[in-house]
């Protein structure tokens, strides 16, 4: 917890809504496909397990992010692992301190197509390492505010994060809006560039000794695309965004006809958790219904929404648009129990071509990394 004393339960991976756009484009609740609606088993290629090994560990892997080659980035506590395509362990770029190429906590890895490099906050900067590991150079970045920037990814010179302020500092506890920044830094000096404005929802809970907290209603979840855009889902209802950041705006809104999943009841697990403030227990409320939209993938043109529609004997219901936001295909993708928790968490699975790396496991419990190739 920082030293503010506000207290964000749960993973905050923030949402967005922009004001001002066109016609949402409305797709039929059947896609284009023949043969919609068919069952997909991938095949696992391969696990990694911190069994046996002193290498790394497990906690909570997030962040993945395909690497040269066919590697696996991730982070994780004191740790930002490497993997080459075999599921080998590399290294572990992480060193604790404040020297060149040194953080004092582990940062979101990405890679550029040439460098990988690691965003790192107290003091924020990007930290460039050659695919060896090799430490080349370091950039300070200077965002606005208190709060620290997510990394998103990055496209044509420029880093993107989502950054925001908590939403507020008084008032009852309640339903309230979120606003989210998309920020741009530039590679060279690490100069700031706020763009477009976004809305989430958080329920919020404030005192008059100055302590708060909040639960996430809806989170951002942004992935690049196509080399030029971030696809971006913000709402509890189905609706995907195109954004162009180099333009800073919403270039294409889309939907389609979508049967709502009921909330998901609190476990004991979760009544006994959440939060305190000022000595009261406060827990997420509960939901009407699940977020439309759990995750999203990007595959060469195609958008992959990972929904909250699942069977237990075909897995999960994944809707497939092309970038003019047609609705193109949907399949069952059938993994695992905890292959589908990993599947619907942003930042805990990625989608490199035919190959889809997912964490798997559950907070406390032994996590493993696997590979899968999906092939229709």
């Amino acid at each position: 917890m920082k030293p503010s004393s506000w207290f964000i339960a749960g993973a905050m991976f923030i949402s967005l809504a922009a004001a001002g756009f066109g016609q949402v484009i409305e797709n039929p609740a059947r896609p284009k496909a023949a043969n919609a609606g068919r069952v997909v088993t991938p095949i696992e290629v391969l696990a990694i397990s911190d069994e046996g090994t002193s290498d790394f560990y497990f906690n909570w892997p997030f962040g993945l992010a395909p690497g040269p080659d066919g590697s696996l980035l991730l982070r994780d506590r004191d740790q930002v692992l490497v993997f080459d395509a075999n599921g080998k362990f590399l290294r572990n770029l992480f060193k604790k301190g404040q020297g060149p190429g040194e953080t004092p906590w582990p940062g979101t890895p990405i890679w550029t197509g040439k460098d990988i490099v690691v965003y790192a906050s107290s003091p924020d900067k990007l930290v460039f390492f050659d695919r060896t590991g090799r430490y080349q150079r370091e950039v300070p970045v200077r965002p606005e505010g208190r709060s620290g920037p997510t990394l998103i990814g990055y496209l044509a010179g420029r880093f993107y994060f989502e950054s925001g302020e908590f939403p507020r500092t008084t008032g009852d506890p309640d339903f309230v809006d979120n606003p989210r920044t998309i920020v741009a830094a530039n590679e060279a000096d690490g100069s700031v560039t706020s763009l477009a404005t976004f809305i989430t929802r958080a329920w919020v809970v404030t005192s008059p000794s100055g302590a708060g907290g909040m639960f996430p209603i809806t989170s951002l979840i942004a992935v690049p695309f196509a080399g030029d855009l971030l696809v971006l889902a913000h709402t509890e209802n189905y609706l995907i965004k195109l954004y162009d950041p180099a333009a800073d705006k919403v270039v294409r809104e889309f939907r389609r006809s979508y049967e709502r999943v009921k909330g998901i009841p609190l476990t004991e697990a979760e009544k006994k958790g959440g939060m305190f403030i000022n000595g009261k227990h406060y827990t997420r409320p509960e939901r009407k219904f699940e977020n439309d939209i759990k995750n999203l993938l990007a595959r060469g043109g195609e958008i992959w929404a990972v929904t909250s529609t699942k069977d237990e004997a075909k897995g999960v219901l994944i809707d497939v648009f092309d970038r003019e936001g047609v609705y193109r295909d949907c399949f069952w993708l059938k993994v695992p129990e905890l292959a589908q928790q990993g599947l619907r968490s942003p930042g805990q699975c990625i989608l490199d071509g035919e190959t889809l790396w997912v964490a798997e496991g559950n907070v406390g419990e032994a996590y493993s990394i696997k590979k899968y190739r999906i092939v229709f």
